[in-house]
């Protein structure tokens, strides 16, 4: 026959809410790590792309999911405004390296 016997277990009220409290700190501090991390990789993104010679909106298509693999794509394969400008300003005999 089995018999049901309480566990040893503490479960005053200052250890529920030091616990809860501890939690909830602690997955505060860690969104605001995440999001800090979040932002930085968003403005380091965005003036890479302004320093390929596109708008930093583009950085936008970058969330949206199938999308952003075909940017991808096209950044990488298609010729940059920047380097355009530079071959411009080399026939011009305006720019020296």
């Amino acid at each position: 026959m089995l018999t049901w016997v309480p566990a040893a277990v503490d479960t005053s009220d200052a250890t529920e809410t030091a616990t809860e409290w501890t939690d909830w700190l602690a997955g505060s501090v860690g969104l605001a790590v995440v999001l800090t991390v979040y932002v930085v990789m968003l403005i380091a993104y965005v003036r890479i792309i302004q320093k390929a010679g596109y708008s930093g909106w583009w950085v936008l298509v970058g969330l949206v999911p199938v999308l952003n693999l075909v940017m991808f794509l096209v950044f990488a394969f298609s010729r940059w405004p920047v380097l355009q400008e530079n071959e411009r300003l080399r026939s011009l005999g305006r720019y020296s390296p």
